[in-house]
């Protein structure tokens, strides 16, 4: 099968690798779809740690069980998964927060994932629930947003809310960010330079778009009286994502700094000015399994419109082009399918 290999640090390759072999109580899952994540493209350029190379990256993956060494999976079944494998038992996991486990292992991160023609769940894995089966009214298209919807849903639980919400970056993550935003009411903002995506964010219910230039960030002070009462990063948060997100806030206001940060970069606070403003800083990431299996009733329910987020598909043959696709943002979601 063909499967595309995060090797190093800027070295990606697309490999023939036989068919994953099961042992009992694996499953293999034949892969439909498999969304390229930000946090894959960072680890390529070196700005995350948290992966294992060699390993065949992809965990927002849509799939079909193909064979089952598990007497509770059935073959035909369409799933997709929970990347995070944790122990199940530790007090962390117990809490719903197997993000926190000391033995988590990721799928594409240190076990191999989706961006294969096929991909084993290890029988760990299905014990404790890691294996999310779908009903068939979900169309592999949405499926594969089932895990980066888990973690816009994890945020915004978490998130202290008012009335306004600006949303740095118009990506996949910050768009399922502001459908989920006008859901709960709130006057949303999307701040975005690339214009074909501040297009997209607008037919989703964005109230006002903006690009990153200082007057309309002026603008937007203006129309909110001082700043909005959250910002919530959705893009990579370097210094100049940071600054602005102070800019836009109102005192009082609530920064959570979502997306991924470049290695090394620092955010500097002078303790005194953070008293007096009164800022409620945080930072989200990843997902719970109670926001996964929320995001699942969404994806049921067709609550959110996912069509104008998947905008470009590649073979895993050519999964190089669509790395490069992504880096380059030249649409919104690049996916890539055998």
């Amino acid at each position: 099968m063909q499967a595309i290999v995060f090797e190093k640090i800027q070295q990606l390759s697309v490999q023939e690798k036989p068919i994953p072999a099961l042992t009992d109580g694996d499953v293999l899952i034949q892969t439909e779809l498999c969304g390229i994540c930000a946090s894959d493209l960072a680890a390529l350029r070196g700005d995350v740690s948290d992966y294992a190379p060699p390993v065949v990256m992809g965990h927002e993956l849509a799939g079909v069980i193909v064979e089952s060494r598990h007497r509770d999976v059935k073959v035909g079944e369409r799933v997709t998964v929970n990347p995070m494998l944790s122990c199940g038992a530790c007090a962390e996991c117990q809490s719903d927060l197997d993000k926190y486990c000391n033995t988590v292992e990721g799928i594409g991160h240190d076990i191999d994932g989706g961006y294969a023609e096929y991909m084993r769940m290890p029988k760990h894995g299905v014990d404790t629930g890691k294996l999310i089966r779908v009903p068939d009214s979900i169309p592999h298209e949405e499926l594969l947003f089932l895990e980066p919807l888990g973690c816009c849903l994890n945020a915004m639980q978490e998130t202290l809310f008012k009335d306004s919400v600006a949303i740095l970056g118009a990506g996949p993550i910050g768009l399922m960010l502001t459908q989920l935003a006008k859901r709960a009411g709130l006057a949303t903002y999307v701040v975005e330079p690339l214009p074909h995506r501040r297009t997209v964010a607008e037919t989703l219910g964005a109230d006002l778009t903006l690009d990153t230039s200082s007057a309309s960030v002026a603008h937007l002070r203006d129309i909110t009286n001082g700043g909005v009462d959250t910002v919530i990063s959705a893009t990579t948060n370097n210094a100049s994502a940071i600054a602005l997100a102070f800019e836009i806030a109102r005192r009082g206001g609530c920064l959570n700094f979502f997306g991924l940060a470049p290695e090394g970069e620092e955010l500097h606070i002078n303790l005194e000015e953070l008293h007096y403003a009164g800022y409620k800083l945080m930072a989200s990431w990843a997902f719970s399994r109670a926001s996964l299996e929320a995001s699942k009733q969404l994806l049921i329910e067709k609550a959110l419109n996912f069509e104008p987020l998947l905008t470009d598909q590649f073979p895993i043959s050519h999964g190089l082009d669509a790395f490069d696709n992504a880096a380059a943002q030249r649409g919104v979601k690049t996916v890539v399918h055998p």
